[in-house]
């Protein structure tokens, strides 16, 4: 529907002053990239939205002058051509047909010069000017040309003028417009942010631009609406828009608003809206600072009221709080659906909004009606779109007033007539409820009185209350007076006391009569007077139980029990009292009527009495005597009557009214008693004292005439809306309070016009002013509906003044709601498993039902119920938990009925079950891991690793698992360590259901260093939490906890330290020693600060760490170049480490200045001289290192003071180990001598006893000083050791005198012979010329071979050097490499020569270098060759000797830069000094042999001093000299040699199979020329024995002889030899010994080469010694040949001739055994067995090199080609093939 919009004019003062309505859009919100954004279609789009504050009036007004300036552009936009200034265009608007229209063109002279212009006319008709003419323009002239329109027809017209100038020409575009429609508005608009499902506005302006008047249409997608859609806007007004946001998911919108517009609606104009909905949030808090209560079960949060007092509103706020950016609107709804009076639990805020974070809070009212009820009900707080409710359980209960009594007997016991008693009684309210009361009697007209007769008890308040007794006749009183209580049942007060007089004295009566009465009222005695009673007693028809009371004899003869009196509820006792036709015990006298209304009297004339009935129901007879006072209106005549028996009689009631206009009420009281108790004479047994019956009147009238106004009642009235709720044929009782506010009486009374089903007690009586009446109502409901019950309640005997309360009741029926269906399904389940399923309830009733569930037998051993009985409260919701437990696979088919009922009936009818449930279980239930093994990986000690163990259940059954755990422990010491758990898992048990899996995270936490080993272990449990199957392995997790792991691979010295050689350097830092304890587990103390910190005040900080060790730097001169060591550190752990190395300062926390100690000691000072002038410095000081990654560290010590130089850092590993490492350093004076000892104590390898050539060992010594130094070691107490050892030789020194280069380290060599298992030690004093001594301690372990077996260190060699194999550190500039830095050759025998290749690299590319070896340290290296030319390849011949000896040596090359300088040395030099000529040369290689183990080497002289080439001293220059260049400094390189040579009987008795790999190249005997005579040596002299060793070696050969006498066995293998048939030594007979004899012999048929002559004839000679034996064993066969030549003499030519073919033969056979035997010959000459040596060496090292080339690669698999079979080849065959083929593989003789 089109509506007309109303228009506003457009105006700067509509602009000023925006309306309300558009200043209250402001849109502020941060960029929301959280939310999805929608486009026009409300697709998700990626573009992004800038949200900013923006005022919506400000757009309004950027918008409206946008549009006016565009509405008259014509008159501000201007251009200029050259210095005139003229418009771009002229428009034309609103012309019409057939008229001219005009407009003046003007133009302008900005410039500062004349301008002259000219025109030409518009090309078209329409357009025309004046004729053209020349303009001239002066300065800030301005000239106007009037320009005309003509049109003929309605359509655009388009032209231009043209001007010409000097410069140029411009034109100007001269255009007619028709009229058109255009509307404008904003071109984005922002809308605020919205919750989702809510609803927000935002107005903007919708602008007329155009010509015509507009329709327009909106078209908006959703969740936008636009208000109104549709409109008509007139020429130059503005309407405004209202754009509605509504949005249903949360999403940034970035839509676009379409507005069509024009004659066909084909135009528009579009505006962007962006706008963010955002999901509301509500959070509930019942309790934010305290723990909320959550209901176990249903999981809901609950808002406990407490116990309230009843009629009393409790209130309790809930916070509701808002996190979200937008509002959030909510709404409350209750699921209860109750009487509208009935509902105690209500919120006055059913809905709201919660402020963007802000919080509101939300008031709960509770107001209880029930006493004793607790109330439940269910509140739902819904935000918007239903999308996350939350339901609130609310509780409460009601309480009552709680009054009691100090006593509920009063004994007033007897008094006279016309005296007055008084009594006290205290009554108490024990509640926190108000309790108001009122005793039911008549002060005014009865014998007993009650004051305060009513009255109200505050919360733990109590009053006290006084009881009078004044009788008027001499009878006995007693009566029981109901204390009516509002909201609580009433309280009974049993009155008693007896009236005396001097004539009759009645029997008094006591509290125990009226027990004694109660139990003969449950007996039916009371119905027989006292007397008729006593009669029976004496008579034993009676007689009296243990109580006194009196019973029949045949209930004491114990058939059957005595009756006792019942415990009667006080709300029944009191309406059944006896005054209606329902009682509970027979009554005993009666009066009728009860009430008796006189009505309207005259004060004048007395009213007709009124007749009463009284009806005796006993068997005695009964005296009433009625107790009203005498000036009392009402009184009864007589007033005292005798009943008969069984009889009734008569009596009046007389009114007679004495004031008008007055109200007369009062309550009449009567006291019957058997006619015998008026005299205690009458009564003989005590028991039979029956006390009183009260009899009660109410009487009413009233004096008021019909002319005369009533008193107007003042009171107040607490009526209950409901009935309490009660089941079938119960009573629901309820209490009315009625209070006089007014100064007056007032009479009240219940017309009977009241609905009958109510009965109200009292019905009738007055109130006086101030006083309370308490009504009690009780009513038994039938039906199930709600019905509607009416009490009218008359005040002051007036119509007018009737109150009408209006009561509903009705029959609560037991009605469960079943919640979760009719029909219970369970899931399939296994056998010996169990299934839960919940199963809600709903108790919709008002009342509190007590429930049970019943089922068959046999359905209880499968299925079961928790909680299988209770009560459940009204409007509450309770969960069942059913369990079904299968013993079968079936399908089960189960009835189950619950039965409910009212707690206070016993029982009531079964309420329908729900249908049955059907059960299916499987039989083979598994529960299994997805990933069978686990590896947890190398976890750090101390840390959590998680991994993730997935469940799996692949069958039909859920499955209630239990997991179990055991650990297993590997690894070093594991048994000392206790077995805990490390182990953690996020459940041990649980449920999984069918066809799914679940994520269990393991968490581990390792403790030691050790290997983990985890079995997880699963089974299946019962629903009793019992185990139904066996434990079965599911998982395997493995882990290893470790610690960072840093080891020490490498260690290189520079400078200064250049000279120390590995080994040397690997002991002066302690790296074995540093690198076993980095192994270790750290200690507990250790770990105190994990990573590295500041945690001192202290200048030396204390430390954590047991491990202590040195560092040293050695020794060098002072302003010498510092000392470098470079470490190669590796993680060689598997986790990540971070080390450090603290100097003291980096421990210790900074103090302020004032802080610090001023006093210092020597060891604070002499650290803070260190590491202030940095004299130990390490580059880097910490580092990261990742699992094998390596990092080399600079230690530096710069030699700048004189001393020793010490400084504690401490070397700490993240997370694991701290070392305490001491930094020593020694800087020596120039020219002082300094000799470095590394440790006092040397302790050599140990040796066996009994071996006669012990080895020879090695003990360094390495100067430090500047200057050589002179050694002299003291054998004195060498020479003491072996006189105590019988005169062996312990310990021997080859070399106790030499001397020491500085920086270089000399080899002292030792021998240790032991002759005990035992351990040596020995003091030896070291001198040094010069210089200080120091004593060393020498110690060496012998040992007993066959005692210690294959433990004995024999078959191993003991060596001290710990330097890796391999060279891994570079250090700076270093561009030569070795491929191996320690060779171990291992144990070699003597006399043998062993060979090792290894590789000198140059890592540079375009550099050659020079290298030389320095052997002056080394006596073992017979010869390093270069065997081949090309890269440098070296083999290195180690020669034994004839002594057994150890090695440890060290080689260096030198290794300098090339240069021209050190190119050519014997080159003439330009740079010669005429000063000094000498030209230093490098050093060469020299080969040093080993001194002979006998005699001592003598004291050589004293070498000149050569300074070392990693030293560079500065001297001071004196005078004018030539510059040299300066020679480059070598860069060291070292080789370690180590190797154990033995003895060859030793070597071949421990290393027999090892001695084919050897070599053996005996020293060469030296050849004897002719003429000279062989030299012999002479024989040594035989020592001197003494006595002692002549007695051992005589007791030894004793004991010798002795055994051989004695021994059996001996003697019979000596008899047996001497009666052996075939020699022993004939076995060594062989045919080709005889031959080489024979060979020998005869000159004619053997040929030697001449060149092996000399060697033939030594090898004939040394075979002639070894083989004399073999000669003459071989002559016989030698004969043989002899006969055979001289058989074949010339004369016997013709058996010569016949046996040439033989002959020949034979001489074939003989020269091929010549020629073997040649060769055998020539393959045992030393000199072949070199050169065979020699090239093997040349193979082995030409295949190395290629393959270092890359040119052969060594590990390809070769190439297996099956060729076909082929006959085995000849000898002959394969000696021509070895004749024909020149390869070096034909040079390999066969070695033996």
């Amino acid at each position: 529907m089109l509506a007309r919009v109303k228009s506003l004019p457009l105006s700067p003062e509509s602009l000023q002053k925006p309306t309300e309505s558009l200043d209250g859009t402001v849109v502020s919100s941060s960029t929301f990239s959280d939310t999805p954004r929608a486009s026009g279609t409300c697709s998700p789009s990626t573009t992004t939205c800038a949200w900013t504050h923006t005022s919506f009036s400000a757009q309004v007004r950027e918008a409206h002058i946008s549009i006016l300036s565009e509405g008259k552009q014509y008159k501000v936009k201007k251009k200029t051509f050259w210095g005139i200034q003229v418009v771009e265009a002229l428009v034309w608007k609103n012309w019409e047909l057939g008229k001219e229209a005009i407009r003046h063109l003007t133009l302008k002279n900005i410039s500062m010069k004349i301008q002259k212009l000219k025109y030409r006319l518009p090309t078209t008709k329409f357009f025309f000017t004046v004729y053209p003419q020349s303009i001239f323009l002066s300065p800030g002239m301005s000239f106007t040309l009037p320009v005309f329109f003509r049109p003929l027809e309605e359509k655009e017209y388009v032209d231009h003028l043209s001007f010409v100038m000097a410069e140029g020409e411009f034109s100007i575009e001269l255009r007619a417009c028709l009229p058109s429609h255009q509307l404008a508005c904003l071109s984005t608009l922002q809308m605020p942010l919205c919750a989702v499902s809510d609803t927000t506005e935002t107005w903007f302006s919708l602008y007329n631009v155009g010509d015509l008047p507009t329709f327009f249409t909106w078209e908006v997608p959703n969740p936008f609406h636009t208000l109104p859609s549709t409109g008509l806007l007139e020429p130059g007004s503005v309407c405004q828009i209202k754009l509605v946001f509504q949005p249903h998911v949360a999403l940034i919108y970035d839509v676009q608003g379409i507005c069509w517009y024009g004659e066909a609606g084909d135009q528009k104009t579009t505006i962007q809206i962006q706008a963010v909905a955002k999901c509301p949030q509500i959070m509930v808090y019942v309790n934010r600072k305290e723990d909320e209560e959550i209901d176990p079960v249903s999981l809901q949060k609950v808002v406990d009221f407490g116990p309230a007092p009843v009629g009393y509103s409790m209130k309790k706020c809930i916070q509701l709080f808002n996190p979200s950016l937008v509002n959030a609107p909510f709404r409350i709804e209750t699921h209860r659906i109750l009487y509208a009076d009935d509902r105690v639990f209500s919120s006055p805020t059913t809905k709201g909004v919660v402020k963007a974070g802000d919080e509101l809070w939300l008031p709960l009212l509770f107001r209880p009606q029930t006493v004793g009820l607790k109330s439940i009900d269910y509140f739902t707080i819904f935000p918007p779109g239903n999308t996350s409710e939350v339901t609130l359980k609310i509780t409460g209960s009601c309480t009552g007033p709680a009054l009691s009594l100090s006593s509920y007997c009063v004994d007033f016991n007897w008094i006279n007539l016309g005296e007055c008693a008084m009594k006290s009684l205290m009554i108490r309210n024990d509640s926190d409820c108000p309790g108001f009361f009122m005793f039911e009697i008549d002060n005014q007209a009865s014998v007993f009185s009650v004051e305060p007769q009513s009255g109200v008890l505050a919360s733990k308040e109590h009053k006290m209350l006084t009881i009078t007794f004044q009788p008027t006749h001499t009878i006995i009183c007693y009566r029981r007076v109901a204390c009516l209580i509002h909201h609580q049942e009433p309280l009974f007060l049993d009155i008693i006391g007896t009236c005396h007089s001097d004539t009759n004295k009645p029997a008094i009566l006591r509290p125990r009569h009226l027990k004694w009465y109660r139990t003969h009222m449950a007996r039916g005695m009371i119905l027989f007077a006292p007397d008729i009673l006593g009669t029976m007693l004496r008579e034993k028809k009676f007689s009296r139980d243990e109580d006194g009371a009196l019973m029949l004899r045949q209930e004491a003869s114990g058939n059957l029990p005595p009756a006792k009196y019942p415990s009667i509820p006080p709300l029944t006792e009191y309406f059944l009292d006896g005054t209606s036709d329902t009682v509970i015990f027979p009554p005993t006298v009666t009066i009728e009527p009860l009430i008796v209304n006189f009505g309207k009297c005259s004060s004048d004339v007395a009213p007709d009495p009124v007749p009463l009935c009284l009806t005796n129901h006993t068997r005695g007879t009964i005296t009433v005597t009625w107790t009203h006072k005498a000036t009392g209106p009402f009184r009864v005549e007589p007033d005292t009557i005798d009943i008969p028996p069984l009889k009734n009689t008569a009596a009046r009631l007389c009114f007679q009214p004495q004031f008008p206009n007055k109200i007369y009420v009062t309550e009449l009281e009567a006291f019957a008693f058997y006619r015998v108790l008026r005299s205690f004479n009458n009564i003989e047994e005590d028991c039979t004292v029956f006390p009183s019956w009260c009899l009660k009147l109410r009487a009413m009238g009233h004096t008021y005439k019909e002319e005369n106004e009533y008193s107007f009642p003042r009171y107040t009235l607490d009526v209950p809306k409901l009935f309490p709720a009660v089941s079938s044929k119960c009573t629901s009782y309820r209490t009315l309070l009625l209070f006089n506010s007014g100064s007056l009486m007032l009479s009240f009374e219940f017309l009977p016009s009241s609905s009958p089903e109510i009965t109200v007690r009292p019905t009738s009586g007055y109130l006086l002013p101030g006083a309370y009446q308490i009504f009690l109502l009780s009513i038994i409901p039938k039906g199930f509906t709600w019905k509607q019950l009416e009490l009218a309640l008359q005040f002051n005997f007036c119509p007018k003044y009737i109150k009408e309360v209006i009561l509903m009741s009705r029959e609560e029926p037991l009605d469960i709601q079943m919640e979760s269906g009719k029909v219970l399904y369970f899931k399939p389940t296994y056998i010996g498993g169990s299934s839960t399923m919940p199963y809600k309830i709903r108790n919709t009733t008002r009342l509190t039902l007590t429930f049970e569930w019943k089922y068959t037998f046999h359905s209880s051993k499968v299925v079961s119920v928790q909680p299988s009985k209770g009560t459940i409260l009204p409007n509450e919701t309770m969960i069942h938990t059913w369990t079904f437990t299968p013993n079968a696979t079936m399908n089960y088919l189960i009835r189950a009925v619950l039965w409910v009922w009212d707690s206070g009936a016993p029982c009531g009818p079964p309420f329908p079950s729900p249908p049955p449930s059907s059960v299916t279980s499987t039989t083979l239930p598994s529960c299994m891991a997805k990933e069978k093994e686990l590896d947890f990986g190398n976890v750090l000690v101390d840390s959590e690793q998680r991994k993730e163990m997935i469940l799996l259940n692949d069958g039909n059954c859920t499955l209630h698992y239990r997991l179990f755990v055991e650990q297993t422990l590997s690894g070093p010491l594991h048994l000392y360590f206790p077995s805990c758990a490390v182990l953690k898992l996020e459940k041990m048990e649980g449920m999984l259901c069918a066809r799914s899996q679940e994520t269990i995270c393991l968490t581990a936490c390792p403790t030691r260093r050790l290997q983990y080993t985890w079995t997880i272990k699963c089974c299946l449990l019962t629903h009793k939490d019992g185990e139904c199957s066996k434990r079965e392995v599911i998982c395997m997790a493995t882990m290893k906890g470790v610690y960072p792991t840093l080891s020490i691979l490498d260690a290189c010295g520079m400078g200064s330290a250049g000279g120390i050689t590995r080994q040397h350097l690997w002991r002066l830092f302690s790296l074995e020693t540093l690198n076993s304890y980095l192994e270790r587990d750290p200690t507990s103390w250790e770990l105190t600060y994990r990573v590295p910190t500041r945690h001192s005040t202290s200048r030396i900080p204390s430390v954590y760490t047991p491990l202590l060790l040195d560092f040293n730097f050695g020794a060098a001169p002072i302003g010498t170049e510092p000392s470098v060591v470079f470490l190669l550190l590796k993680n060689s752990g598997v986790v990540p480490l971070n080390w450090s190395f603290l100097f003291p300062s980096d421990q210790q926390i900074d103090l302020e200045f004032w802080a610090e100690r001023t006093e210092f000691d020597f060891t604070e000072l002499h650290q803070m001289r260190v590491q202030d002038n940095d004299i130990f410095s390490i580059i880097p000081k910490s580092g990261n290192l990742q699992p094998g990654q390596e990092q080399t560290v600079e230690f530096i010590y710069r030699h700048i003071f004189a001393g020793t130089d010490k400084l504690p850092v401490l070397l700490k590993v993240s997370n694991g180990r701290e070392i305490l490492l001491n930094f020593v350093g020694v800087t020596v004076k120039a020219g002082e001598k300094y000799v470095h000892f590394t440790s006092v104590k040397h302790r050599f390898t140990p040796v066996t006893i009994g071996t006669s050539l012990p080895p020879r060992q090695i003990f360094e010594l390495y100067n430090g000083g500047s200057v050589p130094v002179l050694y002299d070691i003291q054998l004195d107490v060498l020479w003491n050791v072996q006189n105590k050892n019988f005169q062996h030789p312990i310990f021997q020194c080859l070399n106790p005198h030499g001397d020491i280069q500085p920086g270089k380290t000399t080899q002292v060599f030792w021998i240790f012979s032991p002759i005990e298992a035992k351990t040596y030690a020995v003091d030896v004093p070291i001198h040094i010329l010069g210089w200080n001594s120091a004593i060393i301690r020498f110690e060496g372990v012998g040992y007993d071979r066959f005692i210690m077996g294959n433990t004995a260190p024999f078959h191993s060699i003991t060596t001290t050097d710990q330097t890796p194999a391999v060279t891994r550190l570079i250090v700076p500039g270093q561009v030569a490499f070795l491929s191996q830095s320690r060779i171990s050759l291992g144990n070699i025998p003597v006399c043998s020569r062993s060979s090792r290749l290894i590789f000198l690299n140059n890592a540079s590319e375009k550099d050659p270098i020079i290298f030389s070896w320095d052997l002056e340290a080394s006596s073992i290296i017979e010869n390093v060759v270069r065997t081949l030319p090309g890269p440098p390849s070296w083999a290195f011949a180690y020669s034994t000797g004839l002594t057994p000896h150890l090695c440890h040596s060290s080689l260096s090359p030198s290794l300098p830069p090339n240069t021209s300088f050190y190119t050519n040395p014997t080159s003439p030099s330009p740079w010669t000094n005429p000063i000094d000529t000498k030209m230093g040369t490098l050093s060469t290689l020299a080969t040093c042999t080993s001194p002979s183990p006998q005699t001592l080497p003598p004291i050589q002289k004293q070498q000149p001093y050569t300074p070392p080439v990693t030293w560079n001293l500065r001297n001071p220059k004196t005078g004018q000299i030539w510059l040299y260049p300066e020679e480059p400094k070598p860069c060291l390189l070292y080789l370690g040699l180590s190797a154990r040579a033995h003895n060859m009987d030793d070597f071949l008795r421990n290393f027999f199979s090892q001695s084919p790999r050897f070599f053996f190249c005996p020293p060469l005997e030296e050849k004897k020329s002719e003429g000279e005579s062989i030299v012999v040596e002479d024989e040594p002299d035989q020592n001197t024995f003494s006595n002692q060793e002549k007695q051992i070696v005589r007791d030894i050969l004793t004991i010798i002889i002795r055994g051989l006498l004695e021994d059996r066995k001996f003697h019979e293998d000596v008899q047996r030899g001497l009666v052996e048939a075939i020699p022993y030594f004939s076995q060594f007979w062989s045919e080709d010994s005889v031959r080489m004899q024979n060979q020998k012999d005869s000159s004619g048929h053997a040929s030697v080469s001449p060149s092996y002559e000399g060697e033939e004839e030594e090898a004939h000679q040394g075979e002639d010694k070894e083989d004399e034996t073999g000669e003459e064993e071989s002559w016989d066969k030698g004969k043989i040949f002899e006969s055979l030549d001289g058989s074949l003499s010339p004369t016997n030519s013709i058996q010569k001739r016949g046996l040439g073919p033989v002959l020949s033969e034979m001489n074939s056979i003989l020269q091929e055994e010549n020629s073997r035997i040649e060769k055998e010959t020539i393959s045992r000459l030393p000199s072949f067995l070199n050169l065979r040596q020699s090239i093997l060496e040349n193979i082995i090292q030409n295949i190395m090199i290629e393959a270092s080339r890359g040119e052969v690669v060594l590990t390809t698999k070769p190439r297996v080609i099956a060729l076909p079979p082929q006959q085995p080849l000849l000898s002959s065959d394969i000696r021509a093939i070895c004749t024909s083929n020149s390869s070096p593989t034909c040079l390999l003789p066969k070695m033996h």
